[in-house]
């Protein structure tokens, strides 16, 4: 998830990294090239160690970063997993071994006529231990147009993601949550076209249900954020929490983290079973970022951007069993210059 989420989109649109629903306005299919890996400068790095790590995706310093840091050491050496001239979001699969995020087209004008820098970007797929990059959702499945971000892997057969889709220099169509079958290609959006409707952001799957969670943002000049359910089967949406966005479920499939738009963006936390119980609160810190919970359900780390410096801290938190312990700085950004705008937690299995 990006920090530009919360930027206000006008007509003058702010490159910012994005049921079946209508067509797009045109399709312009892009240029062959020499292929994926060589468009977006793809660079591989390093085959980790089986274990827990924290994925990281770095923009401090072009091309963009994804690293991984050892579960118990968050503020130590980082281990380059790839690079890409842009890495717009990512999600990754809970053994580490794809990593699923958006890129640029470095031809966008050329290809699509659009000037606004970083608008077009496509999702694409890169395998961690055989370091090969595929686009996942290639030229002729009807949606090219795009602009994708958020992107969450679902058991192996679908990436969820927000959607931005057909651009002009002076016009999107906002967000919509959709997904991708990751063996074909194919994209269909969850819920049906609404132009003037609320933007939809985040989608995940809720385990052992046929439901997803994901966030209702109304369109400027509105500011209400609300949490909801969508069940894929009856497509019935459900509302079940307001003053709430960026919602993280917790590996449990009930706990969930979110930012309350009422206090200051601080992270707290409500169960899908009880939503109309209180909240508890997660940490103090005003305005977190991204957010991780480890796989055991344990502890979440979160960023904390440092406007100032630019740059974005790592804190974590560590459930005690009746509340959430203080928080403690593990990764200084004054001191590592680093500006991450996605995280996952994940256990690398030998392949």
């Amino acid at each position: 998830m990006k920090r530009c989420w919360a930027v206000v989109i006008t007509a003058t649109l702010v490159a910012c990294g994005g049921g079946s629903g209508a067509e797009p306005d045109a399709m312009v299919v892009p240029d062959a090239g020499p292929g994926p890996a060589t468009e977006i400068g793809l660079l591989p790095g390093e085959s980790l160690t089986p274990g827990s790590w924290l994925f990281l995706n770095d923009w401090s310093n072009p091309p963009d970063t994804v690293f991984a840091l050892p579960a118990g050491d968050l503020g130590g050496a980082r281990h380059v997993v790839m690079k890409a001239n842009r890495v717009w979001s990512m999600g990754t699969n809970v053994d580490g071994s794809t990593i699923f995020f958006s890129s640029n087209d470095p031809d966008q004008q050329a290809d699509f006529g659009i000037t606004v820098g970083d608008s077009i970007q496509n999702t694409f797929s890169y395998d961690t231990a055989s370091h090969a990059v595929a686009l996942l959702a290639p030229a002729g499945t009807g949606w090219i147009n795009v602009n994708d971000e958020c992107q969450r892997p679902v058991n192996g057969q679908w990436v969820y993601v927000c959607r931005r889709y057909d651009f002009t220099d002076t016009d999107f169509k906002g967000w919509r949550i959709g997904r991708i079958r990751i063996a074909t290609g194919a994209f269909e959006f969850l819920r049906a076209d609404a132009p003037t409707g609320p933007w939809e952001l985040a989608a995940q799957d809720i385990p052992g249900t046929s439901r997803i969670l994901y966030e209702q943002r109304t369109r400027p000049p509105g500011t209400t954020y609300s949490l909801w359910t969508l069940d894929l089967v009856s497509h019935v949406d459900q509302m079940v929490l307001v003053n709430a966005g960026r919602p993280t479920l917790a590996p449990d499939g009930h706990r969930v983290a979110f930012h309350s738009t009422t206090d200051r963006f601080k992270l707290w936390m409500f169960d899908l079973a009880t939503p109309a119980a209180p909240a508890t609160n997660i940490s103090p810190t005003d305005g977190a970022g991204d957010v991780a919970w480890s796989p055991d359900g344990q502890t979440i780390v979160y960023t904390v951007y440092d406007q100032p410096n630019n740059c974005d801290h790592l804190e974590r938190v560590t459930w005690t069993g009746t509340a959430w312990s203080a928080p403690i700085r593990v990764r200084d950004c004054t001191i590592t210059h680093e500006f991450i705008t996605d995280i996952a937690w994940v256990t690398v299995a030998n392949f």
